[in-house]
């Protein structure tokens, strides 16, 4: 029940109907569509408004410019007819005598006869005559002389007298007078001027008639009355107005308004008393300007008013029409409503799960209709869905059975991963966006002795030991966390709850999270503390001699190197002692290996106690050793050279009942003095040693500058003569030696060696004449031949059918530089048709490290035709483990000095094994040498060995000793 009512409140939550009263859409349709209509009403009632008026004011525009036009016509007619009444004042009865004799008495009796028809009649104000002189003759109809206006008469005077052209000023004082200043004409004579003057009441009183509209005359003349109104605001006096005591009103009224008079020279609209009027003002031309102006006030009171009721029209045809919508609005959706209504109220049987019941109500409340209509199609699609929810209801319980059993299925699974992360050999933990530990699996408690409670909400950075990494670490980490890298791989010293510690390789990559406290990081760790410790020690072994501890020859190179440099610097003198014992071979070849590493431990120990503390010993290989003396006289290196001497002849070694004595020749060589390299060091000091066995063994020799050059010269053209000749006689030979699979024990693989055929039919070893090769250039020709001899070998024996075989090729040191080898390489496959997989190069790891760009370079372009590449003496260099994933080479050849004692030597055993992990762990097969019994290949069979290479898989011999026969026999 509780979950009914929880349910139910969610449902309520979600719908907000608890909170929200109802409101039909017929309702919310109703009035926004009102709202809609109404507006529209408006609209269209203020655009008919605006457009009337527009109209209205455009008209009324109109008609001023018609009354602007009007007044200028009447005044023009009133100084036409003035004009007219000028020119006949000569031809009035008596006049022309009177004007002829110039006599102002007689001209006043003649024309008193017809001043009052003019004064009555025409309405004339007043009548001037001067004669030619602009003297005034006579007057009539002045009340009271104004002696500015006389003047300003007297100058029009003048000028027409002058001209002979009338004119038709305008004078306004206390009211306007329109003038007409005209020349007496008589037989075609000037005979004087006469000045005749009228009002313009008349004209005001005609456009008052026309117009219908009220004018008056407006004067800033401060000389009026007492009863003349005035307008105090405009400072203006009202000279005469058509309805005057109406019109004052209205202009007091505008005044009230419009504080200056200048509004009135644009049309103003004024409500007086109920009335509309319309003012405008028409500035006159009189003598003075801005003096006088004429004012028209319009009643536009009917064409507002109608106006006024077009707009109340409208508004109101606009509502019943807004009202009647509505109406049929509310009946229309009523009964479309009440059909979704009728939906609505069926819907909750869906969510019930009465599918049948919905689809029966439903066909029970739908109504027949002519058209269908939306409605119909809710009807439809309702029907549809509860089809769709009925089939999805099956597919839904279906599912969930399915769910379950999945669910079951990945609890199962769930399990063994469970399980699996505790069994598998790495440490598994998460942690938190904060870098704190969630969770750690059980190889990691057992690890670091820590339980997963320890260490939970414990910093990651804290079970690791500190170092100047951390900061970096921690950015890192949370670069992870922020997305802004998936994965994060590094190495750290890890605490272990016993206080000891673990190197851990640790892989960290980025969970998806939504909070803080879930899981943000997987940290995986691999304990690789066993493989620190062997690393270190092959980082040793890359710099001693296993079997006496000693610098092996390329860590004593730099320590020579070095020596020589301080010895340039500091300007001292150092030695050289280079020595090699005395019948070494005969010990080895009478007591054996064994006998002779016990040997050279015994060498080795008493060097280190016979030398000083600052002295440098190192086995440079065999049974050749050297001493680095420096800051050392002459004298002083003889002495070290003698007590060496000393301490060997005291040294006995007792293998089965047989003593060997040992001795040894040393040979002493002077830095900087003997050479300034190390190379030309070691050659006077090897030069020396061969001139203290000449000397008769066990002795020593100090090098001077003329054995150098002779010995030096002799050797080199001896070999370069035994060299040029194989090289014209073709006394160079090939052998193979077979290379054997060791799980399947197939030989299908040799390595191609290099032998001198001597003229007293000797076959001489590579070692002898390499060096000299190098020295002397001729390395490159041995190189381009051996290559031909190789692979025109090879097409032989695989285009014969009964073999498939491949070569292993050797290339000298000096390969790197020599631009026509792959050239070389390519014509010989084209011309004789071989399959480049049949063809593998070696080179010495020694000489590849030596110019590392020059090797990858070329192992590159000889890999893309097709040919392999093998890294041979793999391990004497233990930078091996770094430049095997910088070269491309196929497979690795171990060094045989790591093979030969591997039955006996566990430090071999352990080497040989790293160099197997690290090799295959980049894919490279390998292949070891020296295999010279069959304890040796049987322990090579245990490891991660490919092919093993030795006398006892076969020994090097020409290729006819092995392709004589079929097969070989099995081991």
């Amino acid at each position: 029940m509780s979950q009914v009512i929880k349910k139910e409140a969610n449902i309520e939550q979600v719908s907000g109907t608890k909170e929200r009263t109802f409101l039909s859409f017929k309702w919310k349709i109703t009035s926004l569509s009102s709202l809609i209509l109404l507006a529209v009403v408006l609209l269209f009632c203020s655009v008919s408004y605006l457009g009337l008026i527009t109209n209205f004011d455009n008209q009324r525009d109109i008609e001023y410019q018609r009354y602007s036009r009007e007044i200028n016509s009447l005044i023009e007619r009133l100084s036409r007819g003035l004009r007219q009444q000028a020119e006949t004042i000569p031809y009035l009865d008596g006049m022309t005598e009177a004007l002829l004799t110039d006599d102002k008495d007689k001209i006043n009796e003649i024309f008193e006869q017809h001043w009052t028809l003019l004064h009555f009649h025409n309405g004339v104000e007043f009548v001037r005559f001067y004669n030619a002189s602009n003297e005034l003759t006579a007057d009539w109809g002045v009340a009271e002389p104004n002696h500015s206006d006389d003047e300003i008469i007297l100058e029009w005077v003048r000028q027409v007298n002058q001209d002979e052209v009338p004119i038709n000023p305008l004078l306004c004082r206390k009211s306007c007078i329109q003038l007409t200043v005209a020349p007496l004409l008589i037989e075609g004579k000037t005979r004087g001027i006469d000045v005749i003057g009228i009002s313009l009441a008349d004209a005001l009183l005609a456009f008052r008639r026309i117009s219908g509209a009220e004018i008056g005359l407006l004067l800033h003349d401060s000389n009026q009355t007492t009863n003349t109104l005035y307008i105090e605001p405009w400072d203006i006096y009202i000279a005469a107005f058509t309805n005057k005591n109406e019109s004052y009103e209205i202009l007091k009224h505008a005044a009230a308004m419009f504080s200056s008079m200048d509004a009135l020279r644009e049309i103003i609209q004024i409500n007086w008393k109920n009335n509309y009027h319309q003012i405008k003002l028409f500035p006159l031309q009189s003598v003075n300007a801005d003096e006088a102006h004429l004012v028209v006030i319009s009643d536009v009171t009917s064409v507002v008013n109608n106006i006024h009721e077009s707009i109340w029209t409208i508004a109101l045809i606009g509502l019943l029409g807004l009202v009647i919508s509505e109406f049929l609005l509310f009946g229309i959706f009523t009964r479309l409503l009440s059909r979704l209504k009728d939906v609505s109220y069926t819907l909750p049987l869906l969510s019930s799960g009465h599918f049948e019941d919905f689809r029966f109500s439903l066909a029970q409340t739908k109504k027949k209709q002519l058209f269908r209509d939306e409605i119909d199609m809710l009807y439809d699609a309702a029907v549809k869905l509860s089809i769709q929810l009925e089939d999805l209801e099956h597919k839904v319980s279906s599912r969930t059975k399915l769910l379950i059993e999945q669910k079951d299925t990945l609890s199962k699974e769930r399990d063994f991963v469970a399980n699996l992360l505790d069994t598998a050999q790495v440490i598994v933990l998460t942690q938190n966006a904060h870098g704190k530990i969630i969770s750690m699996n059980a190889y990691g408690e057992m690890l670091t002795f820590y339980s997963e409670k320890e260490l939970q909400d414990t910093p990651f950075l804290n079970i690791l030991v500190s170092d100047y990494d951390s900061q970096d670490l921690s950015v890192h980490l949370d670069e992870i966390n922020r997305g802004l890298r998936d994965q994060l791989r590094h190495e750290a010293i890890t605490h272990c709850k016993d206080g000891t510690t673990r190197h851990v390789a640790w892989l960290h990559s980025r969970l998806s999270w939504n909070s803080t406290d879930d899981p943000s990081i997987l940290s995986v760790g691999l304990d690789v503390t066993e493989y620190k410790r062997v690393e270190g020690h092959l980082a040793w072994l890359a710099d001693h001699d296993p079997l006496t501890n000693l610098y092996n020859r390329r860590r004593f190179s730099e320590e020579l190197e070095q020596a020589i440099s301080r010895s340039d610097r500091y300007q001292h003198a150092g030695a050289l002692l280079f020595f090699d014992l005395d019948r070494f071979k005969y010990i080895n070849d009478t007591s054996g290996h064994q006998a002779g590493d016990a040997l050279l431990r015994m060498v080795a120990g008493m060097l280190l106690r016979t030398i000083r503390s600052d002295d440098i010993s190192g086995r440079l290989g065999g049974d050749e050793f050297a001493v680095i003396l420096p800051e050392i006289s002459t004298g002083g290196a003889i002495e070290v050279a003698k007590k060496i001497l000393t301490h060997l002849n005291e040294t006995q070694l007792t293998i089965n009942s047989r003593t060997h004595k040992v001795s040894a020749s040393v040979g002493i060589a002077i830095f900087p003095e003997h050479g300034e390299n190390v190379h030309d060091l070691l050659a006077a000091a090897d030069l020396a040693m061969y001139q203290a066995k000449d000397t008769g063994r066990n002795a020593w020799y100090l090098f001077s500058n003329e054995d150098r050059s002779r010995e030096r010269v002799q050797t080199l053209v001896y070999w370069k003569e035994k060299i040029e000749y194989a090289l014209l006689h073709d006394s160079f030979i090939l052998y193979l030696q077979p290379i054997m699979d060791i799980q399947t024990h197939e030989i299908k693989h040799y390595e191609v060696l290099l032998r001198m055929l001597d003229s007293d039919g000797s076959i001489l070893s590579p070692a002898g004449f390499i060096s000299a090769a190098e020295h002397t250039g001729l390395i490159h020709s041995i190189d381009h031949l051996v290559l031909r001899k190789a692979i025109t070998q090879a097409a032989k024996i695989n285009q014969s059918g009964k073999h498939k075989i491949s070569f292993s090729i050797n290339l000298s040191a000096h390969a790197f530089n020599d631009p026509e080898l792959l050239p070389i390489i390519k014509q010989e496959l084209i011309s004789h048709e071989v399959d480049p997989k049949t063809l593998m190069f070696e080179i010495t790891e020694t000489a590849a490290l030596e110019n590392l760009p020059g090797a990858r370079i070329l192992m590159k372009e000889i890999k893309e035709l097709g040919c392999g590449f093998v890294l041979d003496d793999f391990g004497v260099g233990f930078s091996s483990f770094y430049y095997l994933r910088e070269l491309p080479v196929d497979a690795v050849k171990i060094d045989g000095s790591f093979i030969r004692n591997i039955t006996e030597n566990s430090d071999d055993r352990i080497l040989v094994n790293a160099l197997c992990n690290v090799a295959s762990g980049f894919g490279k097969k390998i292949t070891a040498e020296f295999v010279e019994n069959e304890q040796v290949f049987l322990q090579l069979k245990k490891m991660k060995i490919d092919y093993v290479q030795g006398y006892y898989i076969g020994k090097p011999a020409p290729y006819n000793n092995y392709f004589q026969q079929s097969d070989l026999p099995e081991r």
